[in-house]
């Protein structure tokens, strides 16, 4: 316990350190991703199918790069806050549900690099594929349930801890 604190407290802004601001702060971020994995899932991947073959490896490549500097930040500022609330959680009828939290995040990330990123880059380097194209929407509705329900949960820890 005391080495939990210790982390904390070296690696936490001070404006986070009250479990209030640091379950509030990662609601926000969660459901800023939750949003943009939405419009990314309903909207944008969809319409990677009317790019046309001729364009398409450059209109990837220029996807891949615009969409790291949005993402990117985002999901590092998500998981330093999931590491925080994980470390400095001390309620144990709330451990559990921050604990599911932080494992929603992990298998984010997975699917993220280990499914998601190797799909842009076969399509960066193969040009347009129907099939690719179809197996990333049908994979990333993994990561867009996932984000959904851990800003669900953070929204209900945020209920317990704010009461």
């Amino acid at each position: 316990m005391r080495f939990r604190l210790f982390v904390f407290r070296a690696i936490a802004p001070k404006m986070l350190m009250e479990d209030k601001n640091l379950v509030l702060a990662n609601l926000l971020v969660a459901a800023i991703l939750t949003g943009l994995i939405w419009t990314i899932q309903l909207v944008h991947y969809p319409s990677f199918r009317h790019v046309g073959v001729a364009h398409f490896v450059e209109f990837q490549h220029r996807h891949m790069r615009n969409i790291l500097y949005l993402v990117a930040p985002l999901m590092l500022i998500e998981i330093f806050l999931a590491v925080c609330l994980q470390v400095s959680v001390t309620e144990k009828s709330t451990i559990l549900e921050v604990t599911f939290a932080s494992g929603l995040l992990f298998l984010i990330w997975v699917v993220t690099f280990a499914i998601s990123s190797p799909i842009h880059g076969q399509l960066a380097t193969q040009g347009f594929d129907d099939a690719l194209i179809s197996k990333l929407v049908t994979t990333n509705w993994i990561r867009t349930i996932a984000w959904t329900f851990r800003t669900v949960l953070l929204t209900v820890i945020m209920f317990k801890v704010w009461n």
